[in-house]
């Protein structure tokens, strides 16, 4: 597995939910963005579309992005991390 990056949003408590199962892990770099849209900056509009998450992350968040695969919301995140034996 390759290295995990968890997108977040400000002000969203599934996102801080989900960094809370997150905090401890050194395999998962965790990326939060502002959450009004028009706040990004270049950069982190770059970042987002690089990941092929930009307009996931207008719908909702957290994503959990692995080697191209997304994992989208703080259920479905916690189930994976439960399902691979990967929660801390």
């Amino acid at each position: 597995m390759g290295k995990a990056i968890l997108f977040s949003l400000e002000h969203c408590p599934k996102c801080d939910q989900t960094k809370e199962l997150l905090r401890s892990r050194s395999d998962v770099d965790i990326v939060t963005f502002p959450h009004d849209l028009t706040a990004w900056s270049i950069e982190d509009l770059q970042f987002a579309e690089g990941h092929h998450v930009l307009d996931d992350l207008k719908i909702t968040a957290p994503i959990l992005w692995i080697d191209g695969e997304k994992t989208v919301g703080y259920l479905r995140i916690r189930k994976w991390l439960q399902d691979t034996g990967r929660q801390s």
